[in-house]
């Protein structure tokens, strides 16, 4: 006899009060009954729970069988040459042609130009991380239709968005059935068991269309982070990008630093539950994107999946990137390699 369902209240235990979850929303999304809320980031059970076992089988930080997973979404494991970054078919530097796009974006706007290919293609939408208008810096899950939303959504939050409630708004009350989704790898790995784990949500995994990761070591609590910012003299409606670069984290204002101070500075509010992540980059995406690899201005893009590959040719041929082998730049994979090495023994001390 199969065991009794895994409910809310053993994601409240195991995940929840343990300071691992990670606010993506998809215990919320995949609720059949809509008793999953998130509030400030965190989940709470506001109506009757039907113990099915989907908020608990869906969250990223339950048990997860990366072995399995990646033979369902790949069709093989990882050989050992990629123990560090996952399943890869190819590596690029990609850097978009548009001068708008170079503008707005983080590095070489390589996700904003392969969205705007993924639209034009007739791609529905897709779900990135806007911000609250009330609040500073405060990211948002947004359903962008149109090349200028997704422009708008341009650039790196360095807290969390949920995600994933971004999809389930998509599919559910916008009606969109070929949906991009941009998110963290936490994010990636929570779409990939709703489209293919075994508690799956048929209409969401149906749904997504392509899944674009990005590299990611941390990210911070809001309120502390604003608490942070303030007690350093910064004001952060005055910022209009972050960036970490080379060791650093920079506040800019209009394409001026304003705040520039060493990373470790900045480690103190970095969310307990990044600690305990070994996935530097998004190894269950159909792409992957960051900035370590490849030159300043240039996008490092790791492709996993026939689809991925797919979306950065047509962006290609759109001609709104410019791709060259990541082998023909420095510093290369080996950069990635390492800093992915680095969060998974990392992870194994905080686990």
């Amino acid at each position: 006899m199969s065991g009794r369902p895994k409910i809310f209240g053993h994601l409240m235990a195991d995940v929840i009060r343990k300071g691992r979850c990670v606010g993506c929303g998809a215990c919320s999304a995949v609720c059949p009954v809509n008793s999953i809320e998130l509030e400030e980031g965190t989940p709470r059970l506001v109506g009757l729970c039907i113990a099915c076992g989907m908020c608990y089988n869906n969250c990223p930080q339950t048990e997860f069988d990366v072995g399995e997973m990646e033979r369902r979404v790949f069709g093989r494991e990882r050989t050992e040459d990629e123990a560090e970054t996952g399943v890869m078919r190819a590596c690029y530097a990609v850097r978009a042609r548009e001068e708008e796009t170079l503008e707005r974006c983080q590095d070489g706007g390589a996700v904003t130009a392969i969205l705007f290919q993924f639209l034009a293609d007739g791609g529905d939408c897709a779900v990135v991380a806007g911000l609250e208008e009330e609040r500073p810096w405060s990211p948002k899950p947004v359903v962008a239709t149109s090349k200028e939303e997704v422009l708008k959504g341009a650039g790196t939050k360095y807290t969390p968005s949920p995600s994933i409630l971004g999809v389930d708004s998509a599919v559910y009350e916008y009606d969109r059935d070929r949906v991009a989704v941009v998110g963290t790898p936490c994010q990636m790995r929570a779409l990939r068991r709703i489209e293919a784990g075994d508690h799956s949500e048929a209409k969401i995994g149906k749904a997504v269309a392509l899944n674009i990761g990005l590299f990611c070591m941390e990210t911070f609590g809001y309120p502390s982070f604003m608490d942070f910012l303030k007690e350093e003299g910064v004001d952060a409606s005055a910022v209009t990008k972050f960036d970490i670069k080379k060791g650093r984290f920079i506040a800019w204002r209009d394409g001026e630093a304003i705040y520039d101070v060493k990373l470790s500075k900045v480690k103190e509010i970095v969310r307990p539950c990044c600690g305990r992540c070994d996935d530097f980059a998004a190894e269950f995406s159909d792409l992957s994107i960051g900035n370590v690899g490849s030159p300043d201005g240039w996008s490092t893009v790791i492709v996993r999946t026939e689809r991925g590959e797919a979306a950065l040719r047509s962006a290609e041929k759109g001609g709104l990137i410019e791709v060259q082998p990541l082998d023909d730049v420095k510093p290369g994979l080996s950069m990635v390699i390492r800093l992915a090495g680095t969060k998974k023994k990392g992870a194994k001390k905080g686990g």
